[in-house]
């Protein structure tokens, strides 16, 4: 029998309300199959020359970095950024809080799109998350979220 039939079921929660669990799910899959991959291929260097990120103190960032080692060889600039937002996924922070650390290391993060050997970690990125797929676009995002904070701060300041 039907068990709402015998109990009152609670209503069909809403489409939104159930995106939010299958978007923590995703971002856990790419992680672990970020793990996985460093745990499947080392980071090995050729010559003597210092890991990429060496300076940088994140556990998350070295399963990114075994993905693309070549990408933080070729972007150094992009290891604090991406450690600085691997730390506020993992630690469930809003979307508002990663687009404006996001826009904080614009500059920085332009290398990811120039690079090509970066293309991989936009595609992961992509898989969970809304992430420019361009550097142009990058660009506009970064723009328009200073120029709402600049409307929003000047609509504030004129109101009082």
């Amino acid at each position: 029998p039907n068990a709402c039939a015998l109990v009152q079921c609670p209503p069909e929660q809403p489409q939104a309300m159930v995106s939010l669990p299958t978007v923590v799910l995703v971002k856990v899959v790419v992680l672990m199959s970020l793990l996985a991959a460093s745990l499947a291929a080392p980071l090995a260097s050729t010559n003597t020359e210092a890991p990429p990120c060496a300076d940088v103190d994140s556990v998350l960032i070295q399963p990114v970095i075994r993905v693309a080692p070549q990408c933080f060889r070729q972007c150094p600039q992009v290891c604090r950024p991406v450690a600085e937002l691997l730390e506020l996924v993992v630690g469930h922070a809003n979307s508002s809080v990663l687009e404006h650390t996001g826009c904080s290391f614009e500059q920085e993060l332009q290398c990811l799109y120039g690079e090509p050997s970066c293309k991989v970690l936009l595609v992961i990125a992509n898989s969970s998350m809304d992430v420019p797929e361009t550097a142009e676009e990058l660009r506009l995002r970064c723009a328009d979220l200073a120029g709402n904070q600049t409307t929003s701060t000047s609509t504030t300041s004129s109101t009082t």
